[in-house]
Parts: structure tokens; C-alpha cells; sequence
């Protein structure tokens, strides 16, 4: 009998997500792409808390049949018409998910005079609502041996094509059940992004070498940070100038191509900036993605 050709190392969970939402005509050109995990800029909003049924993601297809005089079974199948969507329940009640809900903006409720009534807000159902387009994010991420594996669904246009009921129970908080389907945006529905490792395969990361942080006092410390080198090799760094004011400890790149090296930066290093370049085996004099920024040490307080 053969051995199960199973790994159970690329089975994945989501138990931590976001969802963003944000006017479709507002980031029509200014997609999240290739960030991750992503964060509520700009236009975008994050939706908050989901009941633990998650989010649903449905990509379907409806096709018909090609048949032929010559055959019992089609030889081919035709897309008659395809979907995206994205279903969810929100569970905070605040601003953005009720309206997003409900279809309709917040304003403050006046009294028979038109005068504007403190504290309190009115909502208006039209008998004809109008649907807005938004665009979406979800974003959900699992730990895979100690690393953050991240993915990423983003849909450029879209509507809320259904809503759920709204119960009010004694025992129970309200929840605004909505359903999202995409829209056509230039002949795609939307895209999925992950930095896990979906392609067999060597994985192939950009050499880099980043300053963590890139600017320090005269006595402090810094963190020379590299990724992408050839791994057991060991790391020499060179300094544009003054190389005898800062102090590090040889290392040698990790399994994964990574490696930190803490920098002690001397008392009387000149206040200047300085280049930093990382070498190790075959990858040769990589410069780090900005300049290390020596700046005078503050006085103390006086005693």
C-alpha cells in the first residue's frame, strides 16, 4: 500500500480576517495590491467584528452545453454567466454597517419646525433605494510554523445584492446579514493575493537589506536587516564612512535566506549619513534601502 501523499502543513484556516469597504468611485485607480496585511487607509474602512461563521467567498459559473449529432455527451460547455461573492454578518451596529445595510445615509432628525433635535438621528428607507457601488477587502491570515501566512480577496466593484433579517432578541445582539456580488471593472471580477507558497517550488525572494531603525542618536543601536542572501553564508557589512564607530557581531545567513545584525553606534560617531552595504557568499555589496541617519545625542534632564 502506498504512503498517504498528504501535507498537512498546506492545510489552511482563517482564524483572524478583516473586512474593508470603501466608494468604488473613490479608489477606482488605487487598489490594494501588494501589501499585506492591509490597513484601513485612506478611503477604505474596516467593518469590525463578524459572527463566527466568517466570511464566505462563492466564485461560480453557470454554463450550457454544446450537443452534437455525432456524440451522446457536449463537447464543450459555453459560460452563460459568472459570479463573485461575498457573504458575511456584521455584528457592530455603529454608522458605516447601517448604512451599508440599510442603503441610506445618517442625518440629524429635525422636529416639526425643522430645528435639528440634540443626540438624535433619522434614516430614511426609500421606497425606491438606491444601490451604491463600493469596492471590498477581506483579509484573513493563519500561522504556518511560526510564520504569518496572509491572503487577500479584493473586489473593485461591486454591490450589496441581498440582505438578511434584522432580529431583535432578548438573549441575542443584532446582525446585519448582507451579500456582496462583484461587477465587471475592465473584464475582470477581482483578484486574490497571498504571500503563502502556492507555486511549487523555490520560493523566490527580492535581496534586500533594510536599516531597522534608519535613524539613531550618537550611543544607540540599529538593526541591519537582510533577506534574500544565500543561506550559512556569512555577512560582512560596510560602512561609507567612519566604519570604526560601529560595532557589530559576525553572523551568517539563516535557513530562510534571512538575518539581523544589531549595530552599537560609538558616543562621538560624527552626526552625518551613512551608506551601509551588506555582502554574504555570492551577493555582493547590496546597499540598504535608505541611509542610517546619525543624529546628536539630547541632553538629560539636569539633576
Amino acid at each position: 500500500m502506498a504512503d498517504n501523499s498528504g501535507n498537512s502543513k498546506k492545510i489552511r484556516f482563517a482564524p483572524s480576517g478583516e473586512i474593508y469597504v470603501a466608494p468604488a468611485d473613490k479608489v477606482a485607480n488605487i487598489l490594494p495590491r501588494d501589501t499585506v496585511p492591509f490597513t484601513a487607509d485612506g478611503d477604505y474602512r474596516a467593518l469590525g467584528y463578524v459572527d463566527e461563521g466568517g466570511v464566505t467567498i462563492t466564485p461560480s459559473i453557470e454554463t450550457d452545453p454544446v450537443n452534437v449529432w455525432q456524440s451522446a455527451v457536449p463537447v464543450l460547455y459555453n459560460v452563460k454567466s459568472a459570479s463573485f461573492q461575498v457573504k458575511a454578518t456584521l455584528m457592530e451596529t455603529n454608522q458605516l454597517t447601517t448604512e451599508l445595510f440599510f442603503g441610506a445615509k445618517w442625518v440629524p432628525a429635525t422636529d416639526m419646525e425643522g430645528k435639528v433635535i440634540s443626540g438624535t438621528y433619522r434614516l430614511d428607507l426609500k421606497s425606491t433605494p438606491e444601490l451604491q457601488e463600493i469596492s471590498l477587502v477581506v483579509d484573513w491570515s493563519q500561522s504556518v510554523d511560526g510564520r504569518t501566512v496572509r491572503y487577500r480577496c479584493v473586489i473593485g466593484r461591486a454591490m450589496i445584492s441581498d440582505r438578511g433579517a434584522i432580529q431583535l432578541q432578548r438573549a441575542e445582539n443584532g446582525k446585519f446579514e448582507l451579500t456582496i456580488d462583484a461587477l465587471d471593472r475592465s473584464g475582470n471580477l477581482g483578484y486574490v493575493l497571498t504571500d503563502d507558497q502556492v507555486i511549487d517550488g523555490p520560493v523566490e525572494v527580492e535581496t534586500k537589506v533594510t536599516l531597522q531603525p534608519g535613524t539613531v542618536e550618537q550611543g544607540g543601536h540599529f538593526n541591519v536587516v537582510g533577506q534574500g542572501f544565500p543561506k550559512g553564508e556569512a555577512v560582512t557589512l560596510a560602512f561609507s564612512t567612519d566604519a570604526a564607530k560601529f560595532t557589530h557581531t559576525a553572523k551568517v545567513v539563516e535557513e530562510n535566506g534571512s538575518f539581523a545584525i544589531p549595530v552599537a553606534v560609538a558616543a562621538d560617531t560624527p552626526v552625518a549619513q551613512y551608506t551601509i552595504k551588506a555582502s554574504a557568499g555570492t551577493v555582493l555589496n547590496v546597499e540598504a534601502t535608505e541611509k542610517l541617519t546619525v543624529n546628536a545625542k539630547q541632553a538629560g534632564p539636569s539633576q
